[in-house]
């Protein structure tokens, strides 16, 4: 090439370095739009792309607009997060590392010890039969809605949940206003979490992870700090919504979430995780779908009637290809629905008699700290005295120790107490 014609076509690029930049462009757009519609796994395969064009990429415009921060941010955000989903998912449908805890009532729950802590991640998991497919953007709803969780969330811990930002269809910064009536003595806690939504096609599902931060800034809203007396937690939720059938949707879940409390011991909190809570979670979702008609969830569906609708035209779009596909396509209903239980590892009758040594021996704690503000204070020998001298402590106490020595002593006891219908009537 001769000096002029190099200078001719200097800083013009090429017809394949225009086909690059405009391809760039549009990839670019197409990656963003993946996010914001919460196809996590399409916008991995959008921004594997666009690294992979970095270098092959001449024009300085389009190389610059790979790198600019926002697009190199997003990149990085969306490869992290897809790796962190691909994970989630393995967790959810693999058992290695969990232990099953239960199997009892179309509810499965097992454990994971976690490094570094004593507090256990839980899994439960459950199907719901003979729901219809609009169910399943109900489902949705009662995650989507954050600000009206406490009227569903079991227990009645959660008082508040407080929307900090909104900043994309499926992603927020939420406050969460934790409190324990149980545990009057404890101060309220809350958590400052960050939700993603993502919808993945090739399951048919939709996957919403919450997971708090102790961090005091965020890109997207400012962050409150704990009020006087709050304590800020730890939480980490992963609900999975999953159309299994036309008439079956899958719910699982995982969580962890550590109170920061310092004087309930880990096994009895892991004992409470492990069972009655999970169990009271699924309750709970099955029969708010149930009443749904005319809730607050039911309004804000009709408000917010383009979104949902997005997402039901999402689950009748499946329904049609299973029609195309055929029935025999799908898996069988009985061979992966009415599964027969497991024997669980939680007897009832025992698990019901941990529970009564739970429960008061937390209004045994309860009253401990009603009578002193400290925790020296409740080991000091004239408040142990004020109460022993009250007679319904006296027998709370009696009961309480006995039926744990009891149950100390033997495992054929146990299985005794356990077999033995009239103690429990």
């Amino acid at each position: 090439m001769g000096a002029e014609e190099a200078k001719r076509t200097q800083g013009n690029p090429s017809a394949d370095d225009t086909s690059l930049a405009s391809r760039v462009s549009d990839l670019t757009a197409q990656l963003k739009e993946h996010v914001f519609q919460g196809r996590i796994f399409d916008a991995r395969v959008t921004a594997l792309k666009l690294k992979s064009m970095r270098n092959e990429v001449s024009d300085a415009a389009a190389r610059t607009k790979i790198d600019s921060d926002s697009v190199k941010h997003t990149i990085e955000e969306v490869l992290d997060q897809a790796e962190h989903v691909d994970r989630l998912l393995r967790d959810l449908h693999s058992d290695d590392g969990w232990t099953l805890a239960k199997d009892s009532n179309g509810v499965t729950i097992h454990y994971r010890r976690e490094a570094g802590t004593s507090i256990h991640t839980v899994r439960a998991a459950t199907q719901f039969r003979n729901f219809e497919p609009k169910d399943f953007t109900k489902l949705c709803s009662l995650f989507v809605e954050t600000e009206c969780m406490p009227k569903w969330f079991p227990g009645g811990v959660m008082k508040k949940a407080d929307v900090l930002s909104w900043h994309s269809k499926y992603s927020k910064v939420i406050q969460l206003h934790i409190s324990l009536d149980l545990l009057p003595f404890l101060s309220s806690r809350d958590a400052i979490v960050y939700g993603n939504g993502y919808h993945l096609p090739a399951q048919n599902a939709f996957l919403i992870r919450s997971k708090s931060t102790q961090e005091t800034s965020c890109r997207y809203c400012d962050v409150p700090k704990p009020a006087k007396g709050i304590v800020r937690m730890d939480t980490e939720s992963i609900f999975f919504v999953q159309l299994v059938q036309k008439d079956v949707i899958s719910f699982k879940m995982i969580g962890r979430d550590d109170l920061k409390l310092k004087y309930i011991p880990s096994p009895l909190l892991n004992y409470i995780s492990q069972g009655h809570m999970p169990y009271d979670l699924m309750r709970t979702v099955k029969r708010t779908i149930q009443n749904f008609d005319g809730s607050v969830w039911d309004k804000k569906m009709k408000e917010r009637a383009e979104y949902y609708q997005e997402i039901e035209d999402k689950v009748y779009a499946q329904l049609e290809k299973w029609d195309r596909e055929g029935a025999s396509d799908r898996p069988s209903y009985r061979a992966n629905v009415l599964k027969k239980p497991t024997p669980s590892k939680i007897g009832s009758k025992s698990g019901i008699l941990y529970t009564v040594i739970a429960v008061v021996a937390i209004v045994i704690i309860s009253r401990l700290f009603a009578y002193g503000s400290t925790v020296k204070d409740v080991v000091t020998s004239n408040i142990l005295m004020e109460l022993l001298e009250n007679e319904h402590f006296r027998r709370i106490v009696s009961s309480t120790l006995t039926l744990m020595m009891s149950l100390a002593s033997t495992r054929k006891v146990i299985k005794l107490l356990s077999s033995d219908k009239t103690i429990l009537s």
